[in-house]
């Protein structure tokens, strides 16, 4: 049900989403327009080449299925250029992609969302989406950015949820997890995958998919030890399944070697013949650059396959803790 969004922090408000903001009366701070647009809180930002819009609203279950159902439509989600969207107990984000015309396109949007919002029972601006109830007339509030995304709440709320956030954010700093524990679990988990790599290379067998192990296995090895929750995660998956690649191709190549020698001929070659005979092989242009050749290819591969991994592990950067800003 859920996509995958990138949220933080490093949001900007571009020149269209000002334009707009300042037409409907809207707020720009922290890098996000925010304000209510026919009874719901709705925030925009801008990113590389896509712009986003969140709305605060209080969604069950049963809610997020309906909208889910509204989000599968290809036709709708064409007509408004939506590319990804999030569906959470407390808000709907949607990602639309920036080309021209785009900021039309949301604003068209808006139009008519707010009122598939109520027709499905979304309780918008006025109920607090931290507690689940009604703002009353005699409680004070405040709008509070949460991971990215604007919300009113009571002022007792938004204390609470800072509180929370502060706390979140000096058990991650302060945290037992360890990167080289993370290093050795991610390097471990491609090794293993290296193997099955070996494997397929060695029997000739197609390997795209065998890359997206590597990359899969190597984010499970860094979380199984206990890796860090931090910016280095990525770059250490991205390294790691190269390393995990690396070593199925030596690994295939040296079964080849094997097969060639060792099997063929047991009585002139042994096992401690392989290496040296590989690197004979690596002095052969024709074979050097048939072997080269063969790695990038499932080098390749493999980072295509993983592309999707390492990006959710990016990601996860940004959504492991609780990140709050009060707004007003």
């Amino acid at each position: 049900m859920v996509e995958n969004i990138k949220k933080g922090f490093e949001n900007m408000v571009g020149s269209a989403i000002k334009k707009y903001a300042k037409e409907k009366g809207l707020k720009v701070a922290n890098g996000v327009a925010y304000g209510v647009v026919d009874g719901y809180m709705i925030t925009l930002t801008d990113g590389s080449g896509i712009k986003t819009l969140s709305v605060s609203g209080a969604i069950t279950d049963e809610i997020a299925a309906r909208l889910e159902a509204k989000f599968q439509d290809k036709k709708f989600l064409g007509q408004y250029r939506i590319g990804q969207y999030k569906i959470l107990r407390e808000s709907v984000t949607i990602v639309f992609a920036d080309t021209v015309g785009t900021m039309k396109k949301i604003i068209a949007f808006l139009e008519i969302f707010p009122a598939i919002l109520r027709e499905n029972g979304v309780l918008g601006d006025g109920f607090c989406t931290v507690c689940g109830n009604y703002i009353d007339a005699g409680f004070q509030s405040n709008v509070v950015l949460v991971n990215g995304v604007a919300h009113r709440v009571h002022t007792h709320c938004a204390t609470a949820v800072n509180q929370r956030s502060e706390v979140e954010n000096d058990i991650h700093k302060t945290e037992d997890k360890k990167l080289g524990r993370g290093i050795i679990g991610a390097l471990l988990g491609s090794l293993l995958g290296g193997v099955v790599w070996a494997v397929a290379y060695y029997m000739g067998w197609f390997i795209a998919l065998i890359g997206v192990l590597i990359g899969f296995l190597s984010k499970k090895g860094y979380e199984f030890l206990g890796g860090k929750v931090c910016k280095a995660k990525t770059a250490i998956i991205l390294v790691t399944t190269l390393i995990g690649a690396a070593f199925g191709q030596i690994a295939g190549d040296f079964a080849w070697i094997a097969q060639q020698t060792v099997l063929a001929d047991p009585v002139n070659y042994s096992i401690l013949d392989i290496p040296y005979n590989y690197i004979m092989i690596l002095t052969n242009p024709e074979f050097t650059g048939s072997m080269i050749w063969s790695f990038v290819q499932g080098a390749f591969f493999a980072l295509l396959g993983a592309y999707v991994i390492l990006k959710k592990s990016h990601t996860e950067n940004k959504d492991a803790i609780l990140n709050t800003i009060t707004l007003e």
